[in-house]
């Protein structure tokens, strides 16, 4: 029951007049041997599938996201990021690849966003995060178009390329912008999109304290229309691709999606008549839309991942057809349907801020209760598919997800309260809603535990810390969790890079206040909760060495006989380990240490 299937990224609609509607995505296959990808076409009703590159290794996406391939705007080529070849340009003649060549993108660096312009003559795409490059699809001259200080995501083309550009120390969800449009200092935009045709341009920003929609005055409507909504239309920039909104081909209409508290639908909005339509309720991601196909990846918690595409000639009645799925056919199966579980949305009330959680209950709850928090540390987990919690529910535990302050999905306000406050308002948060969920539904504490990985981890150590008498085990998946060291260290990835958000600790109020709260500095001797620690030797992010100078801390201090234990897999990073099986090690040794807490064999 923890198997989701395949994978299913960076889907596009093929633009064009074609006798199909044709569309395309990378699928991805776990294998004992690793992933396995393919890009593919296939026709809207799902019943052709081609197969364009096989066994390639695309550029990574996150979740939803894409920034692997792109379409020439007729439809009748396409340019795609590959680890082996670079970028490379395929002719499809109806739903093949007649030809494909290798262009001259240097082939040792890291490319993403790869893109065709409205001419058809020029290809752009970034390099390692922080190079906008062009190459003459006729000449094959390459050209530097913008480096500087930054660090780029989601290159786009009109007439030239454009990128969305961030400057370091600052992230891309608290201040970026589109280069070379001017954009308002100070705040976050992202996504920026042109429609087919080129001639309509918007993008999304936080100018009004919520990621918003900003469509620009054009051909088809002269004024700026921002469409303010009290929910966000996007989130944090994590990675390249993201696709939460789009143009129709000609401009007179935009897709978007609506996060109101981790629950998300699919509108469409009529730049003529001012009208809004919703389209389709869950969670959408890789939004394109061609003539009068609109298709997206959707997901819900009662839903696996699947390609569907939205017939909307008609905005009253838009029908859905479900294109692609590759979620494990065990999930059709009527037996599971009673285990896959709707959260509902609930706040733990404190002094200075209510704190929004979803509680997941399960049909025959057993009285005990898992509070899982999400990393990033900007992150929000969304009402998607999660089989790790249809397990846990499928056994009768209750799941809390907490969204404290720092979330995305709430405002830009509520994203920076915890600038600078890591490890402090997310912690007192995380306490408040465990302590929420206890009084209001009745769960003990030693029915109570706690699970988080990277950032999430942190938050693991720091509450263990400050209220161990409130859990009974905590899983920690390589957690930061030896703060001050690591943020002295400039040699260490994410660290000064970071100073805009975590603070400085070379200044003595930022080091004073990390020591504060670090987990490692703030070991004490007292009673722990049962403790596992997971770490891959390999990471980049969180070296192996801060889970085990804090194991052998608590080994020291802690006054009670409650397990600690920690894995530290001796192949893997901070993703953990890859491979169908090996993956699932890891998942199996974490579950078991949790049903051992509370007596479970079988």
């Amino acid at each position: 029951m923890c198997l989701p299937g395949d994978e299913i990224t960076d889907v596009l609609v093929r633009p064009g007049d074609h006798y199909h509607q044709w569309m395309s995505g990378i699928v991805t296959t776990q294998t004992p041997d690793g992933p396995r990808n393919e890009l593919q076409l296939w026709d809207v009703d799902g019943d052709q599938i081609h197969v364009i590159l096989e066994d390639f290794s695309p550029a990574a996406g996150r979740g939803l996201s894409g920034g692997v391939h792109s379409w020439r705007r007729d439809g009748n080529q396409m340019v795609v990021v590959t680890k082996t070849d670079g970028i490379v340009l395929i002719d499809i003649n109806d739903w093949s690849a007649e030809h494909m060549t290798p262009l001259p993108f240097d082939r040792t660096r890291s490319w993403s966003a790869p893109c065709i312009d409205q001419l058809n003559s020029t290809v752009y795409a970034i390099a390692d995060w922080k190079e906008l490059w062009s190459c003459k699809i006729r000449t094959r001259k390459m050209t530097l178009e913008y480096d500087g200080s930054t660090f780029l995501m989601d290159a786009i083309a009109g007439i030239g390329g454009m990128c969305v550009a961030w400057d370091a120390p600052h992230m891309p969800w608290t201040e970026s912008s589109v280069f070379p449009e001017t954009v308002q200092e100070g705040v976050a935009v992202q996504q920026p999109r042109f429609s087919t045709n080129g001639f309509c341009f918007g993008y999304i920003d936080d100018v009004h304290g919520v990621n918003n929609l900003h469509i620009l005055g054009d051909g088809v409507i002269e004024d700026d229309v921002v469409l303010l909504d009290d929910c966000e239309h996007g989130g944090p920039s994590w990675g390249p691709g993201q696709r939460t909104w789009c143009y129709n081909s000609d401009g007179s209409r935009v897709a978007y999606t609506r996060n109101e508290d981790g629950f998300s639908s699919l509108w469409v909005y009529d730049r003529a008549t001012t009208s809004r339509h919703r389209i389709g309720q869950g969670v959408h991601g890789c939004v394109s839309w061609e003539n009068d196909t609109l298709a997206a990846i959707r997901t819900g918690a009662r839903t696996p991942p699947q390609v569907v595409t939205y017939n909307v000639s008609n905005l009253l009645q838009p029908e859905r057809t479900i294109t692609r799925t590759v979620a494990d056919p065990r999930w059709t199966h009527d037996e599971f349907d009673d285990e896959l579980v709707e959260p509902t949305v609930h706040r733990a009330p404190g002094t200075k801020v209510s704190v929004p959680y979803r509680l997941y209950r399960p049909h025959s709850p057993n009285g005990l209760l898992i509070v899982w928090v999400h990393g990033g540390p900007n992150d929000q987990w969304q009402v998607t598919f999660r089989p790790r919690f249809t397990y846990w529910l499928s056994r009768g535990y209750t799941i809390a997800v907490v969204d404290h302050r720092g979330t995305t999905g709430h405002g830009r306000q509520f994203l920076m309260a915890l600038e600078g406050h890591w490890g402090d308002m997310d912690a007192t948060d995380t306490l408040q809603v465990i302590r929420h969920v206890q009084t209001t539904q009745g769960f003990l504490p030693e029915s109570t535990v706690l699970m988080g990985g990277s950032a999430g981890g942190l938050l693991m150590g720091a509450i263990v810390n400050l209220a161990p008498e409130l859990y009974n085990g905590v899983v920690a998946q390589v957690p930061f969790v030896d703060v001050v060291t690591t943020m002295l260290d400039d040699s260490i990835p994410l660290t000064t890079g970071e100073y805009d958000e975590w603070g400085n600790p070379n200044e003595k109020d930022y080091y004073d206040y990390m020591k504060s709260y670090s987990p490692y500095d703030n070991v004490a001797a007292k009673k722990y909760p049962n403790v596992l620690i997971t770490t891959g030797y390999w990471d980049s992010q969180v070296q192996y060495w801060e889970p085990a100078k804090w194991i052998a801390k608590l080994r020291d201090f802690k006054t009670d006989d409650n397990l600690l234990l920690m894995d530290c897999n001796m192949d893997v990073g901070h993703g953990g380990a890859s491979g169908r099986f090996e993956r699932f090690k890891e998942v199996a040794l974490e579950y078991a240490f949790l049903l051992d807490l509370e007596g479970i064999t079988e």
